[in-house]
């Protein structure tokens, strides 16, 4: 299995501050909701980010990592999850509460504006250690 490095470490933006990321677009895989799987139907590797609490923090994350190919979001009763995936993700398993997303590049096929644009997004997130979470085989 491959190695990626870890995220990088952000400092948490003063209130009001915006990071720059390239505009980008966010897809459900199938276009269905539902927990992120790879190609062999796992669930493949990403990194739990469990620290940020709106789906918006959770791709702004993402947004910013090279690395990052998809977010899962959850939401069930007062739980948040937020997953930063690195492998491809091609589909969802149907799960309620959870929406899985697979970032673009910014590029729609019929003409949609944003191509490669870049945007300033107001994001607060602090810098809490990152949790490695690697499914056994």
């Amino acid at each position: 299995m491959p190695w990626y490095p870890p995220l990088a470490q952000q400092p948490a933006p003063s209130s009001g501050a915006a990071l720059l990321v390239p505009s980008i677009t966010w897809d459900r895989p199938n276009g269905q909701r539902g927990s992120c799987r790879t190609q062999g139907g796992g669930s493949g590797t990403f990194e739990e980010a469990s620290w940020l609490k709106t789906e918006a923090d959770c791709k702004a994350r993402c947004a910013g990592e090279h690395h990052c190919t998809a977010v899962e979001f959850a939401l069930i009763g007062g739980y948040t999850r937020c997953e930063i995936h690195r492998l491809p993700v091609t589909h969802t398993f149907p799960l309620p509460g959870f929406d899985c997303f697979v970032k673009g590049s910014g590029r729609r096929q019929r003409g949609s504006a944003g191509g490669g644009a870049m945007a300033a997004v107001a994001v607060a997130v602090p810098p809490p250690p990152i949790t490695v979470v690697t499914p056994a085989l």
